[in-house]
């Protein structure tokens, strides 16, 4: 099994930032600390915190969170060209001993034909297998490559929100208020209820029974007529502003 990095350590993306690898360490720390834990867990929860405290001093810090980016990136690289390596000769050898078998299979069933005819022959089937082999195999890696990091990008998303959503739950069972961030799907749900509400009101006022009862309703209401009248004047503004610059442009 690989080694850990400090990022799974702490149970955070490579990509998060100094404030959610902070978050994530108080987390842990109250989590694990060995004095919340029952006395046969306390051992284990030591080395535990001594295990995250190591990871949280590198990553906490800018200019070692950057020398070990560095390091685990070429770490990384080393191992993925090992990989390579091994692949290619694991090939290599399949390759040379199924060629080594057809060529024999090749002169037993063809004993009388002309040996230079043969070996040409062969050499040309080579050549175009490895090069079939290699096309293929180049789109094998790029088509893992884009699915590995679609995986990883789905992963990390679901990771973050569900990071996010456990340590607000955390902040709120401690009795703080959390203040939810926007995100695109709020924004989303926002516009469509925004949107709805205004084709429900375009068409409350556009039937006529519904058109007379809101008519009543605005006359008979000062306050709601005068915010209604602000609302109004404030959207015409707008819109002539905006009609005056379009206007100006093309004189």
């Amino acid at each position: 099994m690989p080694k850990k990095t400090l990022y799974e350590i702490l149970e955070v993306s490579e990509n998060a930032s100094s404030e959610i690898i902070e978050k994530a360490y108080k987390v842990l720390a109250k989590k694990y600390h060995p004095d919340l834990q029952p006395p046969e867990e306390k051992s284990n929860a030591e080395d535990k915190m001594k295990e995250i405290n190591e990871a949280y001093e590198i990553l906490g810090d800018s200019s070692k969170r950057e020398k070990y980016d560095e390091e685990l990136k070429r770490n990384r690289e080393e191992e993925k060209i090992r990989e390579q390596n091994v692949n290619q000769s694991s090939y290599s050898a399949t390759y040379n001993n199924q060629n080594y078998e057809t060529q024999n299979k090749g002169y037993t069933s063809n004993i009388n034909t002309n040996t230079n005819m043969n070996r040409t022959q062969s050499n040309s089937s080579n050549v175009n297998n490895q090069a079939n082999y290699d096309k293929d195999r180049i789109e094998y890696e790029q088509r893992l490559r884009r699915e590995e990091a679609e995986q990883r990008r789905q992963m990390q998303e679901n990771l973050n929100r569900q990071y996010a959503n456990a340590y607000n739950d955390y902040l709120r069972s401690l009795g703080f208020k959390v203040k939810e961030r926007w995100t695109k799907e709020k924004v989303r749900d926002l516009f469509i209820v925004i949107g709805i509400i205004i084709i429900a009101i375009v068409l409350l006022w556009i039937f006529p029974p519904t058109h007379d009862l809101l008519v009543n309703f605005y006359e008979s209401n000062p306050i709601l007529k005068t915010i209604i009248d602000i609302i109004i004047a404030i959207i015409t503004g707008i819109f002539r502003g905006i009609w005056s610059f379009i206007t100006g442009l093309f004189n």
